[in-house]
């Protein structure tokens, strides 16, 4: 599925989805990007300048949980070289 947003909009959700490339507009950067049961998903943000080439960026899809002072805290998963 490809999405492309033109303007502006303040939220996007995607559910339940699997392959997803969103494209952004240089009005939409500030969207807030909300997703449940999917995967293989990017966003793609268009250059700073008008000559270079827009840049892709995978949405994480793994995430741990753990318990610190008694209360739940869930991060992305950051996989990092050896």
């Amino acid at each position: 599925m490809k999405i492309q947003i033109k303007g502006k909009v303040p939220s996007i959700t995607i559910d339940k989805t699997s392959g997803c490339t969103l494209y952004l507009s240089k009005e939409g950067l500030d969207s807030e990007i909300y997703t449940s049961k999917s995967d293989e998903m990017n966003v793609v943000i268009p250059s700073e300048t008008e000559d270079g080439d827009p840049s892709e960026f995978p949405i994480p899809e793994q995430f741990v949980t753990r318990i610190k002072d008694r209360q739940l805290v869930t991060e992305t998963v950051k996989h990092t070289g050896v």
